[in-house]
């Protein structure tokens, strides 16, 4: 197909970090190919290591001016200006026909502008919890956000889901109609002709080195890290002297989980990697991929530690209570309680056999429910629905 007749889809994010969000940029992006899709992003935030990777697969990638803060009025709407003035300028030159987003701020962005051209807008929303405010009740700025998003996700075209359980809490939280929210459950694009290359399960035997987990994520409050951390501390209690954990992620609770572990001095047994570009090698270079979080929503590094084969030790939280499944692909724990998570670790490193099976399940698990090639079709029909 020629390049002019292809479909100029725009996504919109606020930040080109490592995150679950950017990285399905990757993956949306390749799941789509390049035959009937051109694809163009714009970030209006904070440029970082998942450029590059997207300008590898050809996708273009622009970066518009950042919004200020709104504790100074005069500041945040002139930068509001300077940026509606380049998102609609580079909307024009691209002659985009859909857009995507992919964080409350872009989502409020996409919507407006969407109805300001006439082009499609599909706001995407990642997880159960992305009404909370950890505001003070007190601040003006929590009720403001809390009206405007009812307003924007009522407006949108079509609001997009990751799950089935996310779909529940928008229609809920926004009173939707069903038909108002499209789930584009996630996943990710697997070539089995890449160096990525999912292992056997013969290859996810322990290591002769000892135990190693891998956990991956923001340092944030969310993903719960602290927990990990008490787990090894416990195992190593336990008898476990040759065990390796490594956290790869930056976040605000850097030094806060910094801290703790020179506090319990585990500075030869846990290591805080920073943001990483080579995370699918780390998983296939692991045991157990560990999972503490307090929610998410439906989790790239979950599928990717499934695809690769890695038993998933994981909170019973919202959004990865209804994936990983006791004794099938991995191990559930309460919320916060690292006794259990250590003893859910204790229990599939001292049994081969059932690392076997859980490896074996993980991969399962990956190829029935998670490849991006299949999970995107409602999003090609969306788009297809509303082309303009």
């Amino acid at each position: 197909m020629d390049k002019n007749d292809r479909h100029n889809l725009l996504y919109l994010v606020g930040t080109l970090g490592m995150g679950g969000a950017e990285m399905l940029l990757l993956h949306y992006s390749q799941a789509l190919g390049n035959d009937k899709f051109n694809h163009n992003v714009y970030c209006f935030g904070i440029d970082g290591p998942i450029r590059p990777l997207l300008e590898d697969l050809g996708v273009s990638v622009a970066l518009g001016p950042q919004v200020e803060s709104i504790k100074n009025p005069f500041k945040f709407a002139f930068s509001l200006f300077a940026l509606f003035k380049s998102l609609l300028k580079f909307i024009k030159q691209n002659k985009i026909h859909t857009i995507h987003s992919h964080n409350p701020q872009s989502d409020k962005l996409a919507v407006v502008v969407g109805k300001l051209t006439g082009i499609p807008a599909f706001p995407t929303i990642h997880n159960t919890m992305f009404t909370v405010d950890r505001r003070s009740k007190f601040d003006p700025r929590m009720y403001l956000v809390k009206a405007v998003d009812h307003i924007i996700y009522r407006i949108a075209d079509r609001v997009i889901a990751v799950s089935e359980e996310v779909k529940d809490v928008i229609c809920t939280r926004y009173n939707l109609e069903k038909s108002k929210v499209v789930v584009v459950k996630n996943g990710i694009y697997f070539n089995p002709l890449s160096n990525n290359s999912i292992r056997t399960s013969s290859d996810s035997a322990q290591h002769n080195d000892g135990l190693k987990l891998f956990a991956v994520g923001r340092l944030a409050y969310q993903k719960n890290f602290e927990v990990l951390i008490k787990a090894t501390d416990y195992l190593l209690k336990i008898g476990y002297k040759n065990i390796r954990v490594q956290i790869a992620g930056q976040g605000e609770e850097y030094q806060m989980l910094l801290t703790l572990i020179q506090d319990l001095h585990l500075e030869r047994h846990v290591e805080l990697l920073g943001i990483r570009s080579d995370v699918l090698e780390l998983m296939q270079g692991a045991d157990l991929f560990v999972m503490p979080s307090r929610y998410e929503g439906l989790s790239i590094a979950m599928i990717e530690a499934l695809a690769c084969g890695l038993p998933v030790i994981a909170s019973d939280a919202p959004g990865l209570r209804d994936y990983i499944r006791n004794n099938q692909n991995g191990m559930l724990f309460p919320i916060g309680d690292y006794k259990s998570m250590a003893e859910c670790i204790s229990k599939i490193s001292e049994d081969k056999n059932l690392h076997i099976q859980l490896s074996q399940g993980a991969q399962e698990s990956f190829l029935e429910n998670f490849d991006m090639r299949r999970n995107i079709e409602p999003l090609t029909q969306l788009m297809s629905d509303f082309r303009v």
